[in-house]
Formats: structure tokens, C-alpha cells, sequence
């Protein structure tokens, strides 16, 4: 845990990057109009959606679209102006799916004069205009209370997904912003504020509430958990937000102009498209629009699996996911894994195990830098023994913290799913 140190930096040697290729260059972002956006119930875990739109009504960019029956005050907003063109609910009304058909441009201004200087009005104002939902809370990686104060708030300002764009690139054209909503996150909680970096110049001007943390290293080195392990390890009695920089930069466009930043510099790579590229799209945006004029020449005989995320963490789609910032479009006839480890190259030409039995491999222990014990871990997650996993550390982790060791395990097993299936257990029980 920090003290008072205001500028750390950490090098790891632990992790492993997955090259395929360089990512978009530069932070000019080419624009991409689409026809649909949308939110997924998938995103947020832990909430019970209550509708304040049906189908076939016709929104604002910023309206509430649904809350959280159990926090009213949280709002899902519309990433743009339109109809409501599905609502599709699963099992016991759950939220699945809500789609709107984009039409028009209207959209909602707030009033932002008493949240330049007020707390308790910052805090309305993020929850009003959907910027709230930018958080995640660890342990759990939910939405946090209205009401609840964390122990830190965790920037994550560095990325080093499979084909990421350079977040530094990206904020170098938004940098006022971004610090302007930097400067806010500090009236939210009276621990410290993480600004989460590559390796380089800081990006804000750190002080002792606001702290500057750079790592390097492969891959997890960019991830928020990884971050938070290492800064300020979270408990049941420990919680602390995260969230990403274009989403700061969001609440500082918010603060700034009255006017929601419903759109996010996206990186679109993939076998399944013709270059690299870094586009503009809506939040929810339809994956489907923003690879259509990209796709390879070869990819029309055939159909393309279109992932929102990375190719380690993304999952199939047809929406962009809340927290995502990359879309990775699969030719379906190309391998999606070229480069694969030897052992399961070997073990993908064995007929397929029923149990999806694991190896307790090296190569587990040389991907994680984190303090934690990976094969007692995933045994226990594949086994469902979520008292195990807690005992292991599980509270520390989310889906995408677990997506290197699902890529290196020949079993096929998704331990970013059951490790979600644990969290789920575990919330329910603490809520009890």
C-alpha cells in the first residue's frame, strides 16, 4: 500500500504479450456514422433494470433509457438520438438486449453550475447523465453505490491488449479534459486518485490526492487489476472504483460543456478487416456498421465472427460492450489464434477431453504477476469451489484479469465466465 509517494513506477518481467501486429497509429480517429446503438445487460452485473422507455419511442442523446431498481439513481442513458427499436428481455424480465434506430440529433443539455463546486451535485450530475455507469467497483465489478465512498479511484490510462491503440495518443488531443476530469474524481472519495500510465511524461499534474503510477512490462501490465493489486489490494472490507480514460475524459467534456460524450475512440483490427483503423463510435455502437467498408475483399464469401474487445478478453457480439475499446473482426475460415502456444497446438490435435481436463503448466505461474497462486485458483473456479476461491485472491480479479490464463490453458475452459459465476456467488451471499 502508498503512503505519500505521489509518482511510483513498476516494471514487470511476469506476463506475456500476444503480438499481432502494431496497433492503430496516432490519435486521429476516423468517424463512423452508424444505424443502431444500444446497451447490454451483460455489462453490468449485479443490476435489475426498471424501463422508463418502451419500444417505438422516440429518445434524445442523454435521455434515461432505464435504472437500477435497486439505485433509481443510476441512469442508463441513450448514446444517441433515435427510436427505440427493440427491447429484448430474457428470464424473469431480465434485460438482455435495448436497441435504438439512430434518427436525428436532438439532444439533453444538463445543468452543470452546481456540480463545478458542490459534492453532492458532481454526484448527481454523474448519475443523471450516465457517466456513473463508467465505474466498476472492485470486488465485484459492479456499478457502485450512489451512496458508498472508496477507499481510491483507479485510472486506467495504459493498455496492452493484442492490438490496442495508445490511450497516450488518443489523450494527447483531449489532455484539458482529461484533467479536468481527473480533478473531479478526487471529490468522489477521500482516498487517493491513480492515474494509471505507460511509462513517460505524467499525464496530469500529480499531488497527494491525485498520484501518478507507471508500468511496463507484457501484457497484463495495462490492466486495472493488475494495477490495484499492486497499489491498494481490495477485500470484502476494501473497495476501490476503476475506470478508463476516455471515460474521465467524458465527466471533464460533461463538466466543460453541459453535454454528454456519448462516443469513444475505438481501435478495429482483426484478420477479418483490411487495415488497421481507430474510429469514432457511439457507445452501444452495432458492430456490424463499423466494419462494413473495412471489411477484406475475401470476407464476403463467408461471414466474420465480430468480438467487442480484444481477442484475448472480447467476447461475439452485435453491440459494443459499455467498457470496451476494442471491436476484433475474425474471418471465420482463418485461424483466430495464430499464434498459439506449442502444447496446445499439440493438444488441439487430440481428440477433445468431455471434462476439458487442466495442465498444472509453468507457464501459468511465468503469465500472472500478481500474488496469487494461478493453478490452485483456476482449479478451484473450474470446480466451482468458491470458498477456495476467495481464500486464492478471486475478490481481487475480473474477467479480463484471467483472459491470458483461458488463451494459455489447453482445457478450453473460460475462467473469465467462471470466475464471474464465483463473484455472482459470492455478491448474493454478502448480500444476504
Amino acid at each position: 500500500m502508498l503512503k505519500r509517494k505521489v509518482f511510483v513506477q513498476f516494471n514487470f518481467r511476469k506476463g506475456l504479450n500476444i503480438y499481432l501486429g502494431a496497433g492503430p497509429d496516432g490519435g486521429i480517429a476516423e468517424s463512423q456514422p452508424v444505424s443502431t446503438v444500444g446497451l447490454m445487460g451483460r455489462d453490468y452485473p449485479g443490476v435489475t433494470f426498471d424501463l422508463r422507455v418502451a419500444e417505438d419511442d422516440l429518445v434524445s442523446t442523454g435521455q434515461t433509457l432505464c435504472v437500477d431498481r435497486h439505485h433509481p439513481d443510476i441512469c442508463f442513458v441513450a448514446s444517441a438520438a433515435g427510436r427505440v427499436s427493440r427491447i429484448k428481455q430474457g428470464a424473469r424480465r431480465t434485460l438482455e438486449t435495448l436497441e435504438i434506430a439512430v434518427e436525428g440529433d436532438a439532444e439533453l443539455q444538463f445543468d452543470v453550475d452546481r456540480a463545478q463546486s458542490d459534492d453532492a451535485a458532481l454526484r448527481q450530475l454523474l448519475l443523471k447523465s450516465g457517466a456513473w455507469t463508467g465505474f466498476r467497483t472492485r470486488p465485484f465489478g459492479s456499478a457502485p453505490d450512489p451512496g458508498s465512498n472508496p477507499a481510491a479511484i483507479f485510472v486506467t490510462a495504459t493498455d496492452t491488449n493484442p492490438l490496442a491503440a495508445d490511450p497516450v495518443a488518443i489523450l494527447a488531443l483531449q489532455i484539458a479534459q482529461f484533467q479536468r476530469g481527473a480533478e473531479a474524481l478526487m471529490r468522489l472519495t477521500d482516498g487517493p486518485v491513480f492515474i494509471c500510465q505507460p511509462h513517460g511524461p505524467p499525464l496530469v499534474k500529480a499531488h497527494d490526492m491525485l498520484r501518478i503510477a507507471s508500468f511496463g512490462g507484457p501484457h497484463p501490465s495495462g490492466l486495472a487489476g493488475t494495477h490495484i493489486h499492486h497499489l491498494l489490494p481490495v477485500s470484502r472490507q476494501r473497495s476501490v472504483w476503476q475506470i478508463g480514460y476516455q471515460d474521465v475524459t467524458a465527466i471533464g467534456y460533461l463538466l466543460e460543456t453541459g453535454r454528454i460524450m456519448a462516443s469513444r475512440m475505438v481501435s478495429l483490427a482483426g484478420s477479418g478487416v483490411s487495415r488497421l483503423a481507430l474510429v469514432t463510435a457511439p457507445l452501444g455502437a452495432n458492430l456490424a456498421d463499423l466494419v462494413k467498408d473495412r471489411a477484406q475483399a475475401h470476407t464476403q464469401e463467408h461471414a466474420l465472427v465480430l468480438l467487442s474487445g480484444s481477442i484475448l478478453s472480447g467476447h461475439e457480439a452485435v453491440l459494443l460492450g459499455r467498457h470496451d475499446l476494442q471491436v476484433t473482426a475474425i474471418d471465420s475460415e482463418a485461424c483466430a489464434y495464430p499464434t498459439r502456444p506449442f502444447w496446445h497446438r499439440m493438444m488441439d490435435m487430440l481428440l477433445a477431453s468431455q471434462n476439458g481436463a487442466m495442465l498444472p503448466l509453468e507457464a501459468f505461474e511465468r503469465a500472472l504477476p500478481l500474488d496469487l497462486l494461478p493453478v490452485p485458483l483456476m482449479r478451484a473456479l473450474a470446480v466451482g469451489d468458491v470458498e477456495t476461491a476467495e481464500r486464492l485472491g478471486c475478490l481481487e480479479l475480473l474477467e479480463d484479469d484471467l483472459a491470458l490464463l483461458s488463451w494459455l490453458c489447453p482445457s478450453g475452459s473460460d475462467y473469465g465466465a467462471l470466475l464471474r459465476r464465483a463473484l455472482n456467488t459470492l455478491a448474493k451471499e454478502g448480500a444476504e
